[in-house]
């Protein structure tokens, strides 16, 4: 009886430790697919950005900003702007936003349109 329990806390801990490692490969694959930030000027969408990267924003011939992409996080390097609030925000990530209120800039993770699952009720 004695070594029974013994077994069984062996497979506990293999089967805690296998569903540990099954959550963790699924939720890191998920953060990481399909990144993209779309910015917008006066609300129309000037670059989307998709490759990790340091990318320098005009509008025609005038200096807006400097924006740096990681593949997970975006954040304003340099700006024109007067107050620099677009650079003091700092690094967002997926569902964050930096807006340049001087500069009529939004800087936005855009959302994937293909998830792969689809589900339908009758």
């Amino acid at each position: 009886m004695n070594n029974q329990n013994r077994v069984l806390r062996k497979l506990d801990i293999l089967l805690i430790t296998a569903l540990t490692f099954i959550f963790l490969v699924f939720y890191l694959r998920g953060a990481s697919v399909n990144q993209s930030v779309e910015v917008l000027v006066e609300g129309k969408t000037i670059m989307q950005i998709k490759a990790p990267g340091s990318y320098e924003l005009r509008n025609g011939d005038k200096y807006l900003m400097k924006i740096v992409f990681d593949g997970y996080k975006v954040h304003v390097e340099d700006s024109n702007c007067p107050l620099k609030i677009c650079e003091k925000t700092g690094s967002v990530k997926s569902g964050g936003t930096i807006i340049c209120v001087p500069n009529r800039v939004l800087i936005k993770f855009k959302k994937s349109t293909n998830a792969g699952v689809d589900v339908m009720t009758w």
